[in-house]
């Protein structure tokens, strides 16, 4: 009878560790899905379903703003597509392999086109390598594209869905974007030689206070700042922009 007892005692012990463990899961899932569905949700930077970063929310339920940090000015380092003297910026610190961020790259296409004397975008490397182990070298791909002004070019097709983005596809990925100095972009590629750069702006999307991606800031003419977390739809990203307008 004791034996009995200890036996179902032993089971009730285990059974509840388990069902804390499913639970877990279950909500990690909802999390990670709904967050697919509604585009508030960003990768997690450090990996980890319960880890997903969700867009933070103020007292009456509404997404509060984030607070945005300390961004690196503007300059010939960038990459930038838009006018000079456009009223706003959009930084958008974002990893070539993210899904959400290929998401959200023809939202920053269609903002160009239908705001082509007023916006401009600008692009940061933000790999998230313990998530996407290719991002970086992605990313370093594009630097050397931009060295025969192909950056855009690359970083276009890169961006669509399906893409192998294994170091050994890059040069016929960037012949195909049109650049003709393979001998020139292999040799970057396998110098690592923007290392430094996508390490800089990785530090500067930590310091804007990135934690995830797409991670995007929005800057007015006053230099007012305001953050875009996830892929946010167009809706949101026009209404941002025509309040910095």
């Amino acid at each position: 009878m004791n034996d009995t007892n200890e036996s179902k005692g032993a089971q009730s012990t285990v059974g509840v560790p388990v069902a804390i463990v499913i639970a877990g899961g279950l909500i990690a899932a909802a999390i990670y899905f709904g967050n697919a569905a509604g585009g508030l949700g960003t990768a997690p930077v450090d990996g980890g379903a319960a880890d997903v970063a969700v867009a933070p929310q103020a007292a009456d339920g509404e997404p509060a703003v984030a607070a945005v940090g300390d961004i690196r000015p503007v300059d010939d380092r960038d990459h930038i597509r838009g006018p000079e003297n456009a009223k706003v910026t959009v930084i958008e610190y974002s990893d070539i392999e993210c899904p959400f961020c290929k998401r959200f790259h023809p939202t920053m296409t269609q903002l160009l086109t239908e705001y082509p004397n007023d916006v401009r975008w600008v692009w940061r490397h933000f790999p998230l390598e313990q998530l996407h182990p290719d991002a970086r070298i992605a990313a370093i791909a594009t630097e050397c594209a931009g060295e025969q002004g192909k950056f855009w070019e690359l970083l276009d097709s890169m961006m669509e869905d399906g893409i192998d983005l294994a170091e050994a596809k890059l040069p016929a990925l960037a012949q195909a974007a049109g650049v003709t100095n393979s001998a020139q972009f292999k040799s970057c590629l396998s110098d690592e030689k923007y290392n430094q750069k996508v390490d800089d702006d990785i530090a500067d999307a930590a310091a804007a206070g990135g934690q995830g991606t797409p991670y995007s800031v929005v800057i007015g003419a006053d230099g007012e700042k305001e953050a875009i977390s996830g892929a946010q739809p167009y809706a949101a990203v026009k209404a941002a922009v025509d309040k910095h307008l």
